[in-house]
């Protein structure tokens, strides 16, 4: 299935072109195609369809929209139109399939063309981009924000590709056939200088001088009286070197004239060089950029994988630093002539906006990197949490480059190493926000040409510019000039006309920082109806907390802009703010914040946009909400003057036992039958979330481990001991599940820290007993086995034959890993003695399956079937319709392996049946990959790839790497 959207929206079925006929669904579609490197939460979708006028069944219907859209893509099985919690994705088989995606995969090989010499090919390339245009990108489809933003980007992108199309054509002497396009161009697009001055170079060298002179003349009228600015510093000299008729302008420059007028103009032309004209740059760097490689990971499994795309949205309102983007402009013309990666470090005080200059100069710089963009904020500075690891964001990074968790080492240095293998002959832009100094960025550099790194710290890092050739970008305030056009960015270019001498002082007060100027304007934006001299009189009433501006050191640097917003915040709203620096995780979300603060989770979702709307915290993806450093610091500052200690330690408990209760509530949708310790009632003012059933349990985690995971970091510090290690075991299978295997080791080895130190001895074992789990996994046998004889010599003392009981299964279930059956069978003997010591019915029938289980492993499979359905007949009576799918599964082996596939395809579809009602969507897709193999043995090839098909659906929504073994079943069975 191809798609159109460079122009109406339009689908290929085949056979013709046809467009989407209801309004609706084609928003829907044209979103999902937009957004498809990721996920689209169903929130972001409802506000792309309704904006703020969502109705309240809006989930049913954004379902009932991608049901009508399955049914006229011919996608019924959802394999295009993929749901992948927490919303949506459209799931291209080839890059090419979207004309956009094929737009800009043209567009850059042309630049490359170009870049290395060859201008034919680069005229031929980006015309066959152009071509693909069939009107204004997405001009049939009624804009929310995200469509809106992307038919933005497209048309800028086109018009570069048009410029660099230009270029090329100059470049092989197409000089008179250009004007009459060019000139039709600057009247569409009449502030485009590279446009003015492509048209002023086709005229002269047509022999029509005098008509490329009134050409300049012509913009430089227009540019004073639209913007009351001159032309740009390119545009200047070209008209001067017209004037003096320099022999250069007559002809293309071979690459050996290029080279000498390089060093007969120098850094003059450099540091003129207009912003939209910087691909004349890389004229005089001929060598291409290395090809970009498929990943390991897409090659295994037979189709490309889709480039990671990481960056957070770029900053609204960014205005200024064009020498600063000049400088970074130069990276991907280095990145491809140099022996290794082009590094920018952009330093400079806090709040001078490193961030929004990296992340701005990236999206504009993304097409220069096809294989993709990573982004990882490093935490540098952040007061609470500390640096983040050089091995945690490695990590990240992989995982974006689809490396699968098993192949993801521990050690640092080995990380490091893959992440060097990973992006090796890629072109790949990574961003390192927030670095803390030299030493936590130099592993996550790449190890060969053709990347980019750009770091942000508020320290030098000297050290990378001597040891790794990073360029240093050293960042002050902004010149008045950009200042003021920062302020008309954000308050519009009228407001700002119309008081100029109070727009000169509010500068000044604000001392030319850029994030004091950008609270200052969110500040005046909110009160339309004021002028701005009052928004400066209110500024001058705060003279003296203002002057620590001028220090630009520091959280004292901006502290004082902090204050004047924060102190207009209504009383609950400033006191959600404070706590809010309590809390240890990276992000949050509104039910988080109402146990936090006490309140109702509606009340918190309105303090929370009350304070993104002024700045004090972003909302960087939909519901959830994060601090910039300094606001946390800020935050945490304001809570310990302000509210007492015991108010702070009473909002901490209420955090802790939401993240508990909720986390214990999500555990038993993804393992009922495991037991659990006994918890007291979560405190007053802490209301747990309570997902329903299996999909959304995982969903829940899937957006919070990160923040549980800190939360289980700060419990034990803060004194609540309890909790951290109750929260590591509720994680557990989760983390499992996930293939989250290395924060499941690590968060167990707190966990026992925990326990021993608040002198929980069943606590204790248990956090002992889960390590071992967690070893296992790892295949750390030895470990495990330590781990779990350290539980049971705990709860032996304890007299505890339940806990022993699960020790014992987990016991056998490693030496059943290492192909002990033997050893794994005298386990579970134990383990259903223990269970009928107890009186546990469930847990004898579980025994009983893992008998059976380990007796068909060592060949004797009448005992196994006897013992099986004995624990079939304990589980159906006791009601326990999981318990019962387990044993069912062990069934169909047993039958599978004896021969009888007629009984094992009965058995598996009773399996598959258990689970489904009990929503465990991994369990029926491994019972249908089985019943797959048993119905192959019986001849029904078809049935067998239906069963097989419906398993890849289900583990391709989960992301689950079985996928690929099912994927290969079906292809090895093709025709």
């Amino acid at each position: 299935m191809r798609f159109r959207i460079l122009g109406p929206l339009e689908v290929f079925d085949g056979t013709h072109w046809r467009g989407i006929s209801a309004a609706k669904p084609r928003t829907l579609l044209a979103t999902l195609l937009v957004q498809r490197d990721v996920p689209v939460p169903t929130g972001r979708l409802g506000a792309e369809l309704w904006g703020e006028r969502e109705p309240k069944a809006a989930a049913n219907l954004i379902q009932q929209y991608v049901m009508r859209l399955r049914r006229e893509l011919g996608d019924r099985q959802g394999r295009l139109l993929v749901t992948r919690p927490p919303g949506y994705q459209m799931v291209l088989a080839d890059e090419d399939d979207l004309d956009a995606a094929a737009f800009a995969r043209l567009g850059d090989s042309g630049r490359v063309a170009l870049a290395a010499g060859d201008a034919e090919r680069a005229a031929g390339l980006l015309a066959e981009a152009l071509a693909l245009w069939r009107g204004p990108a997405l001009v049939d489809v009624p804009t929310g924000p995200m469509v809106e933003a992307e038919a933005a980007r497209l048309a800028e992108q086109r018009l570069d590709v048009l410029q660099a199309r230009v270029e090329a054509d100059l470049a092989c002497g197409r000089h008179a056939a250009l004007v009459p396009e060019l000139r039709q161009s600057v009247r569409e697009h009449p502030l485009r200088e590279g446009l003015w001055g492509q048209l002023m170079l086709a005229l002269y060298r047509s022999g029509r001088q005098a008509e490329a002179l009134d050409a300049y003349r012509e913009v430089h009228r227009l540019l004073a009286d639209e913007l009351s600015i001159e032309p740009s510093a390119p545009l200047c000299d070209l008209q001067l070197r017209m004037l003096r008729g320099d022999p250069r302008l007559g002809l293309p420059a071979t690459e050996a004239e290029a080279e000498a007028e390089g060093q007969d103009q120098g850094e003059r032309e450099g540091e003129a060089e207009g912003e939209g004209d910087a691909r004349a740059r890389s004229k005089s760097r001929r060598r291409p950029r290395p090809e970009s490689r498929p990943s390991v990971e897409a090659s295994r499994a037979g189709q490309p994988s889709a480039a990671p795309r990481q960056l957070p949205a770029a900053v609204a309102g960014f205005a200024g630093r064009r020498a600063e983007l000049r400088l970074l402009d130069k990276l991907p013309a280095d990145a491809s002539a140099g022996p290794g990666p082009a590094v920018c470090v952009i330093a400079g005080t806090a709040g001078a906006g490193k961030t929004s200059l990296a992340l701005h100069w990236a999206h504009r710089a993304a097409p220069h990197f096809p294989d993709g963009q990573l982004y990882v904020n490093l935490h540098g500075f952040a007061p609470a949490t500390g640096p983040m690891s050089p091995g945690e964001a490695i990590r990240g990074f992989l995982e974006a480059l689809s490396v699968p968790p098993e192949r993801i080492p521990d050690a640092p240095e080995a990380r490091a190493a893959l992440l060097r293998t990973e992006t090796a002959g890629r072109r790949l832009l990574f961003v390192l926000d927030n670095a803390a100094d030299a030493a936590q960025v130099r592993p996550l550099l790449p190890g060969s040409a053709g990347c980019a790194v750009v770091v942000t710290s508020r320290g030098q890092l000297t050290g990378l510019a001597v040891t790794d050739g990073a360029v240093l970008l050293s960042l002050d305030v902004l010149p008045r000039e950009e200042a003021r056009e920062l302020l008309a960015a954000r308050l519009g270019a009228d407001r700002v006309a119309a008081e100029p001498e109070p727009v000169t002082e509010l500068i000044d007060l604000c001392a030319r920082l850029p994030l004091a100027l950008a609270v200052t304007a969110a500040r005046a934006v909110g009160r339309p109806g004021f002028a701005l001299s009052a928004v400066v009189a209110e500024l001058r009433d705060v003279r003296g907390r203002l002057e620590a501006l001028d220090a630009g050191e520091g959280v004292s640097s901006v502290r004082t802009v902090f204050s004047w917003s924060y102190r207009r915040l209504d009383t609950a709203t400033a006191r959600m703010f404070r706590l809010l620096g309590l809390h240890p995780g990276r992000d949050v979300a509104a039910p988080a914040v109402a146990a936090l603060a006490g309140l109702s989770v509606r009340e918190a979702a309105a303090a929370l946009t009350a304070l993104a709307r002024v700045h004090l915290i972003a909302e960087h993806r939909p519901g959830r909400y994060s601090f910039h450093d300094l606001l946390r610091a800020y935050a945490t500052d304001l809570t310990a003057a302000e509210d007492t200690e015991a108010a702070r330690t009473a909002a901490l408990h209420r955090l802790l036992d939401h993240c508990l209760h909720s986390a214990r509530a999500a555990r038993r949708h993804l393992a009922p039958a495991r037991g659990e310790v006994p918890l007291p009632p979560p405190v007053t003012g802490s209301v747990p979330h309570d997902p329903e059933g299996y999909e959304e349990a995982m969903a829940w985690f899937e957006a919070e481990h990160a923040v549980l995971l800190a939360v289980a970091d700060a419990a034990g510090p803060a004194g609540f001991d309890g909790h951290a290690w109750q929260l590591p075991l509720a994680m557990a299978d989760f983390l499992h599940l996930s293939g989250r295997w290395h924060d499941w080791v690590s968060t167990q080895r707190t966990a026992i820290v925990a326990a021993r130190q608040q002198g929980d001895r069943a606590g204790t074992a248990l956090c002992h007993c889960e390590s071992g789990r967690a070893a296992i996994r790892m295949r750390r046998y030895e470990e495990a086995h330590r781990e779990l004889l350290r539980a049971l010599e705990l709860q032996r003392g304890l007299g505890d034959l339940t806990a022993q009981a699960d020790t014992l299964r987990t016991l056998a279930w490693s030496y059943e890993q290492q192909g002990d059956y033997r050893a794994a069978l005298q386990r579970v003997e134990q383990v259903l003695e223990l269970q009928r010591a107890v009186g546990n019915l469930a847990g004898q029938a579980g025994a009983l399956n893992n008998i059976g289980w380990c007796h068909t492993h060592l060949g004797d499979h009448e005992e196994a079937l006897a013992r099986c359905r004995e624990a079939l007949r304990l589980h159906l009576d006791g009601g326990s319709p999981l318990g019962a799918a387990y044993t069912w599964e062990t069934l169909g082996f047993i039958h599978h392996s004896m021969g009888q596939y007629a009984e094992a395809v009965d058995s598996y579809r009773q399996c598959r049946d258990g689970f489904r009602r009990f929503g465990n969507r991994y369990g029926e897709a491994d019972a249908l990959h089985h019943l797959g193999g048993s119905l192959r043995m019986t001849g029904d090839q078809e049935a067998a790839r239906d069963a097989w098909h419906a398993a890849l659906a289900i583990l391709d929504e989960l992301e689950h790497p079985d996928a690929d073994v099912v994927r290969e079943l079906l292809l090895t069975t093709a025709g």
